[in-house]
């Protein structure tokens, strides 16, 4: 695993504590400036993330998408939904509140090695409702037909025959996440294929 934060001193002391650990093996650590080298250099399994030094979830999508190839834990995130939610929303694969113990962070980089999120009933609600909201938009956007600020986005990018992958990089996206908008975006304009978009749009 790769241990990422701005204080070195948190990074050495969750280095010397997971070194101890028989089934795990830390192969570095770097400030979040240099995670994206470190990860490229190490290409560690599990990345190590202390979110004290990010200034938003958005600096944890930035690390998820700059390393798509590991798994990110967020370590010292408030204990409240909210924070939680955003952190995974980001692109996260799990996390240890500021109060939990040593242990439970073990257990959480093995859960997320292993693709798995344990999840307490009241996260697991969280997550729920955040679904059951994310779906409903969903409806309504494809319901009423019209591309949002987003979906207008990626399809000027499609018809300027940009990839998925070229549009994720653009826009420090998921490449899974342009492929639910393209998707959409087809279905609204009532297109079958990619090259359809551009001559769609300039009928809007």
């Amino acid at each position: 695993m790769l241990l990422v934060g701005d204080v070195r001193l948190v990074r050495e002391l969750l280095e010397h504590a997971l070194s101890d650990q028989a089934d795990l093996e830390v192969v570095g650590s770097a400030s979040c400036d240099v995670a994206a080298i470190a990860a490229g250099m190490f290409e560690p399994d599990v990345v190590v993330v202390d979110t004290a030094s990010l200034s938003s979830p958005d600096g944890m999508h930035a690390l998820a998408t700059a390393l798509p190839d590991a798994k990110l834990v967020g370590v010292g995130v408030p204990d409240d939904e909210d924070p939680i939610v955003a952190l995974l929303e980001a692109g996260a694969s799990g996390y240890v509140t500021a109060e939990q113990p040593f242990t439970d962070l073990v257990a959480a980089v093995e859960a997320a090695a292993n693709g798995e999120l344990p999840c307490p009933p009241r996260l697991s609600a969280a997550l729920a409702r955040r679904i059951a909201a994310l779906a409903a938009e969903k409806r309504h956007e494809l319901g009423n037909g019209t591309l949002t600020r987003r979906q207008r986005e990626i399809a000027a990018l499609i018809a300027d025959g940009l990839s998925n992958k070229q549009i994720a990089r653009r826009l420090l996206i998921e490449q899974a996440t342009v492929k639910n908008h393209v998707h959409t975006i087809l279905v609204k304009l009532g297109v079958s294929r990619r090259d359809q978009v551009g001559r769609r749009l300039g009928t809007l």
